[in-house]
């Protein structure tokens, strides 16, 4: 049986591929601060992932419970939008630093915290953004703080080139920070205001458990996608050569 550890297992995109992979047969280990329904399979432990000391004794619990079994993905997904989009001057320092503490310093005591306990996992997925690449004006928090993952992610990857890191773009999902980023946009920041009216159009934004399912699906054929460790990808411009080579395969 193969484990999986998943940070913000409790809701969105992290509770999607709980279920996915419970369904599959996986055992997964969860962090989170709101614990997730009881299932057979989930091993969790309740953190807040910015108290950086108790990532370390939540990590070394999971490790506990499920007897050092090798971890074969870690997903870094708990993250957070912050407040509603806003011109950067506007944006409180506090807030933004918040911002910071869980899509990136959280990011680096999860995976120190499995590292330096000796359980290194087969893979680490990344949950990233294309805004970290190509930043729209009234992101100034997500944004930096996804450029900085990409980042962190790298030189992780650089330092372990025995894991195979993956900051992964997961699009537009329909996820409690999705909702934040669209909610009360104006004229004023036009290009997310453009999103906002996209939104509307069916079949743009997915459910979590849709896009949990294409995660694991690329995870999968990840050896026949020629990836380049540690570097961003996004999700959407993977799909179609998974659909490549699934062609492939049935012709085969």
């Amino acid at each position: 049986m193969k484990t999986v550890l998943i940070t913000g297992v409790s809701r969105g995109i992290g509770a999607a591929l709980s279920r996915a992979y419970l369904a599959r047969g996986y055992q997964v280990c969860g962090i989170a601060r709101v614990a997730p329904l009881a299932q057979p399979g989930l091993h969790f432990v309740t953190a807040d992932l910015t108290d950086f000391d108790h990532v370390k004794d939540a990590v070394a619990d999971l490790h506990r419970q499920v007897g050092g079994q090798q971890l074969d993905t870690l997903f870094l997904n708990a993250g957070t939008f912050g407040e509603p989009p806003a011109r950067a001057e506007r944006v409180d320092t506090h807030q933004f630093l918040d911002v910071i503490r869980i899509n990136v310093a959280a990011v680096k005591a999860t995976l120190d915290a499995c590292l330096n306990l000796g359980w290194r996992p087969r893979r680490a997925v990344a949950s990233a953004s294309v805004s970290g690449k190509r930043p729209r004006a009234g992101m100034v928090s997500y944004a930096t703080s996804k450029a900085a993952l990409n980042a962190l992610i790298k030189i992780y990857q650089l330092e372990n080139p025995d894991i195979e890191f993956l900051p992964l773009g997961l699009c537009n999902v329909g996820t409690d920070a999705y909702s934040t980023m669209t909610s009360g946009v104006g004229a004023d920041l036009s290009e997310l205001h453009a999103l906002k009216q996209r939104a509307s159009t069916p079949g743009y934004v997915v459910t979590a458990d849709e896009r949990a399912r294409a995660i694991i699906d690329v995870l999968e054929v990840a050896p026949s996608l020629n990836l380049t460790w540690g570097e961003f990808y996004e999700i959407r411009e993977l799909l179609p050569r998974l659909s490549e080579i699934y062609n492939q395969q049935r012709e085969s």
